[in-house]
């Protein structure tokens, strides 16, 4: 008696939708400086990131240290014609205490401080003060 041929089938995604995956710090930070290039506005406008992730061993934060890198400044800093600093965070992480001290030195001296937790967040902030 021949074998019965197998046969496959496809399972359908029944009820399936589109569901946001969370993105990482990381990965926010990725996309904003992507967005940024091919927007055009890295190359016209004094924008920058603070590569200040203390990453390493005791060593190298003393390094960093005596280099005169400031716990807690924010990822970015824009200047037009307001100061502007802008913290990176993701949906579940809060910002450190030294964030928080930036931030109030910051705003003391009269400067804007946005917290960003989402690409079209960064996105609207960084085209509205270009419109400025």
């Amino acid at each position: 008696m021949a074998k019965k041929p197998r046969r496959t089938v496809a399972k359908a995604r029944v009820g399936a939708s589109k569901v946001a995956r969370k993105v990482s710090e990381r990965e926010l930070h990725f996309h904003c400086q992507q967005w940024l290039e091919k927007s055009g506005i890295w190359g016209r406008h004094l924008i920058f990131h603070i590569p200040n992730e203390r990453r390493g061993g005791i060593g190298a934060i003393m390094h960093f240290k005596r280099m005169g890198v400031r716990p807690g400044v924010a990822d970015y800093l824009m200047f037009t014609n307001r100061s502007v600093a802008i913290e990176l965070k993701d949906d579940k992480n809060k910002q450190r205490k030294g964030q928080e001290e930036f931030q109030r030195n910051w705003e003391r001296l009269g400067h804007l401080y946005f917290v960003v937790r989402t690409l079209e967040e960064f996105q609207g902030i960084v085209t509205a003060l270009t419109l400025f």
